[in-house]
């Protein structure tokens, strides 16, 4: 049993660097995006950058005391600790999807930069899904003729 948790937590502890460079880079790339009509930007707790840093090393403790639950004789602490790890490994892939979808918002509404959107090629495998904006005056169609399925709000 000893040898499935070491396992666990060194995957773990693998995806969460990863993760965690990864996060940090788009907390970076965020705080850079020019904005329009914005002349300086302050630095605070709450910009992107300093945010994120803030974010991940307080997951890194955490992470650790969760580790050392994991690894207590008592059933309580062994099942707190395997929640605790669950829960921190989600909020960082929840956190990574966030900040890529804020990125790739602030990147379509600024359509003069010609970098290539870094959330299209997740779901470039996805047949039905798309990230092609559909506008009030776009029409849906289907063999060269209105769809039916759209709402009526895309049909003129």
């Amino acid at each position: 049993m000893q040898e499935i948790l070491i396992f666990g937590l060194a995957i773990g502890t693998v995806m969460s660097l990863i993760i965690s460079a990864v996060l940090l880079r788009l907390g970076v790339m965020i705080d850079r995006f020019p904005v329009s009509g914005e002349e300086e930007r302050e630095l605070s707790l709450w910009s992107p950058v300093q945010f994120t840093r803030i974010s991940v090393l307080t997951y890194w403790p955490l992470y650790i005391v969760g580790g050392y639950m994991v690894f207590q004789p008592e059933r309580l602490m062994w099942i707190g600790g395997i929640t605790l790890l669950f829960g921190l490994v989600l909020f960082l892939f929840t956190a990574v999807l966030f900040s890529a979808a804020v990125y790739n918002l602030m990147r379509s509404s600024n359509k003069e930069s010609g970098m290539p959107s870094p959330v299209a090629g997740l779901a470039r495998g996805i047949p039905l899904f798309s990230f092609t904006k559909l506008s009030a005056g776009s029409k849906l169609r289907t063999n060269g003729k209105y769809s039916r399925a759209g709402p009526s709000v895309f049909r003129k």
